[in-house]
């Protein structure tokens, strides 16, 4: 999802990248790890990314996941270039998908038909397995497993200790439920990673494009529910469900995707405070979304005397 740009915060690309895909910039579209430009050359209107100085994963995986979604029909917003590296930073060229995000009303009617959606897009998603995982990515269950987490969750209680207990005491829970699966065999798809309104484009009530797929590897399907869902949008679950419906084992499995999903990044940004190179903070939006408790989760979520 793209942040719109602050008044008077609006970049622009290096004149090498303008000059090198002969583009004319029109607008900046804003971002926050990522950084769009709407652009055009010979009149054809494009979108300029400026990725993140370390991304997630492969690249290169991300555009073969978007040529293959193209070919199955999918509005997706496919590269038009190859990638270009200027000062340290990559760069992509891509697609302009007319339409735009509609309003989010949260109503039942409006989550169940993101959920049926992403449940069709699932089943394109699943025939890209070929792929395999993408470079750099994970599993969640290896996420929450790894003893660099841990250890640096423990470092983290001499800041903010009341935040570090939650962030433990879930990281732990997760453990425990994957520890409790037989996950052997188990298929794995091609997620999008960050489905839901703000990242699906309409024009007169047609579906027009399906963006920001930055983040798509190779997990559970019901990872895809982590930030869609985020143990408060019931409804988008059901209406997946309704479509593609979920196993005993999905059912598990909703809750320490979850929580797995929380810690994305979290070691490395304690280790960046614990260090110096950035000013300790509290992880607020990770700590409300462990908060959280729907009834989808089953009684093992129950956190003991969860601060208000």
């Amino acid at each position: 999802m793209m942040q719109p740009p602050e008044e008077n915060d609006c970049p622009s690309p290096p004149a090498e990248v303008v000059n090198r895909w002969a583009l004319r910039v029109d607008s900046y579209l804003g971002g926050r790890a990522n950084l769009h430009w709407r652009v055009s050359r010979d009149g054809r209107p494009l979108v300029l990314r400026r990725y993140q100085e370390k991304p997630i994963g492969d690249i290169g995986y991300e555009l073969q996941v978007l040529q293959r979604l193209d070919a199955l029909g999918w509005p997706v917003p496919v590269a038009v270039d190859d990638l270009l590296v200027v000062d340290g930073r990559t760069w992509g060229l891509f697609m302009w998908l007319p339409g735009a995000s509609p309003a989010v009303t949260e109503s039942t009617s409006e989550l169940r038909a993101v959920g049926r959606l992403l449940a069709r897009l699932h089943a394109d998603l699943e025939t890209l397995v070929d792929l395999g995982q993408r470079p750099g990515c994970q599993l969640a269950e290896a996420l929450v497993a790894d003893p660099v987490l841990t250890r640096r969750l423990r470092d983290y209680e001499r800041l903010f200790p009341e935040q570090a207990h939650i962030l433990r005491w879930h990281a732990d829970r997760a453990n425990e439920y994957f520890d409790s699966l037989d996950l052997r065999g188990r298929r794995l798809i091609v997620i999008h990673s960050d489905f839901g309104l703000p990242n699906l484009l309409y024009q007169d009530g047609n579906l027009t494009g399906v963006i920001d797929f930055e983040s798509t590897h190779l997990n559970h399907r019901v990872s895809d529910f982590a930030l869609a869902w985020r143990a408060k949008r019931d409804e988008i679950v059901r209406g997946y469900d309704e479509v593609r419906p979920l196993d005993e084992l999905d059912w598990a499995l909703l809750t320490p995707t979850l929580w797995s999903w929380v810690f994305l990044g979290v070691a490395e940004e304690i280790h960046a405070m614990t260090t110096g190179a950035i000013t300790p903070h509290g992880f607020d939006w990770q700590v409300g979304v462990l908060r959280r408790r729907s009834p989808l989760m089953g009684v093992g979520a129950e956190y003991p005397n969860l601060p208000g």
